[in-house]
């Protein structure tokens, strides 16, 4: 990825020099803006080409441009909340009750990756098939793998051409599990993910394997979005040790799912966007809320089977401003999906930023946060294949002038995010 570290000023923030003037290179200087002068990409899955290998998904349209996979956890999925859901850019199901009537889904163009009632084999909005949940906490690590090996060979036994799902737990990216084991559990589905809550979980001693050894977390990190793009970073690494590129989905969560009992938070309208922000920037390819927050007893002052339903039968006060940040992410995700589902360039934009950088339609799209969870000013530096003469901040009603090549922006919260556009 591109982020990088360097050195800061005792507050955490990057000394600014001023910056003057400057004739930016002219377009014969400049390399081809087309592939901004050869610099290197990212490894990736293929973004939506991923989804052509499986004829299910494929005819469902997964392998559209403009689509973004953004689901839920487990949600209520009757007719009247599908379309709340819907409408607060939710576009598929991972679980729902399984006597929910197929044609609930056909009839507000939903998705779902399990098989409900009456649904039949061919089934169009069931792209994929979700194999099972946090399975390596469940069994030791021999025994997971043969109940994921078997389960994926019944489901394929009936039909093919879907791609197949499951989620691990944080262990399979920590110092619980070696790479080994983890790569085996990777290599049994298609697509991945990992529950990680950070922002709403206590700040224990958790640690993240890296290439060198491990990662140990401290309290000013451990509740902030750098602590997910860490996560997604480590995801990526197993991909690269297996040598193969599957997409790595995530959950982020609306509510705190343990409440506010053993020192975790509960959820902030900014911290549900900022998860989400860290996700993507590290090449997130998915989505899946977890709108739950059954844990925490009495110290819980808002448990909920389904923020989303609450919300929506009764506006409950607990869970809106989280829900309405959340139906706000995702119609930013949507709106960039066809710059998100294309592949990454590798560029440095300057000390304490992680970054991603992408090329879309004749413009450059820099998506950013700080690192570390530090905060302060930062210089962005450009790539010389780029030569717009001004920053737009996207969805923020601003613009920056880019100066020798450079713009300066500020990032006064850990979780602060974004997203720049400029001209090639």
């Amino acid at each position: 990825m591109t982020g990088c570290t360097g050195g800061t000023d005792r507050a955490g923030r990057d000394p600014v020099p001023e910056v003057s003037e400057s004739v930016l290179p002219s377009a014969a200087q400049s390399p081809d803006a087309s592939d901004l002068g050869g610099l290197e990409r990212i490894p990736w899955d293929g973004g939506p080409a991923f989804y052509k290998k499986f004829t299910k998904a494929d005819a469902a349209g997964w392998d559209d441009p403009a689509f973004f996979p953004i689901g839920v956890w487990y949600a209520s999925a009757n007719d009247p909340q599908m379309k709340f859901d819907k409408a607060h850019g939710i576009n598929f199901y991972v679980q729902s009750n399984p006597d929910v009537d197929y044609k609930v889904f056909d009839d507000n163009g939903m998705f779902s990756l399990m098989k409900v009632k009456n649904a039949p084999e061919n089934w169009a909005q069931l792209p994929g098939n979700y194999v099972d949940d946090e399975v390596d906490g469940r069994f030791e690590w021999d025994a997971g793998i043969t109940h994921m090996t078997q389960t994926i060979a019944g489901l394929r036994s009936v039909e093919e051409g879907r791609f197949t799902y499951a989620n691990w737990t944080p262990s399979l990216i920590s110092y619980d599990a070696p790479m080994e084991i983890t790569k085996r559990y990777w290599d049994t589905v298609d697509v991945s993910s990992t529950s990680n809550y950070y922002y709403a979980s206590a700040c224990r001693d958790w640690r993240l394997r890296t290439p060198s050894g491990y990662s140990p977390t401290t309290t000013a990190t451990c509740q902030s979005s750098s602590a997910y793009a860490k996560a997604m970073q480590v995801m990526q690494e197993v991909n690269t040790a297996r040598g193969v590129q599957s997409p790595i989905w995530m959950l982020p969560t609306v509510l705190s799912p343990e409440g506010e009992s053993d020192l975790a938070d509960q959820m902030t309208p900014e911290r549900v966007k900022a998860q989400v922000w860290a996700m993507l920037i590290h090449d997130s390819r998915g989505i899946v809320w977890f709108t739950q927050a059954p844990g925490g007893g009495a110290d819980n002052p808002c448990m909920s089977g389904d923020a989303l339903a609450d919300v929506r039968i009764s506006n409950r006060d607990c869970a809106r401003e989280q829900v309405q940040a959340m139906a706000e992410i995702n119609a930013q995700v949507k709106a960039l999906a066809p710059v998100l589902n294309t592949q990454s360039y590798v560029w440095d934009f300057g000390s304490g930023l992680d970054t991603m950088l992408k090329t879309h339609d004749g413009s450059a799209y820099v998506f950013a946060m700080t690192e570390d969870a530090q905060t302060g000013q930062r210089i962005l530096t450009l790539p010389p294949g780029i030569r717009g003469r001004t920053v737009e901040v996207l969805d923020e009603n601003r613009s920056l002038p880019v100066v020798d090549g450079k713009f300066v922006d500020d990032f006064p919260q850990e979780s602060t995010h974004h997203v720049y556009k400029v001209a090639l």
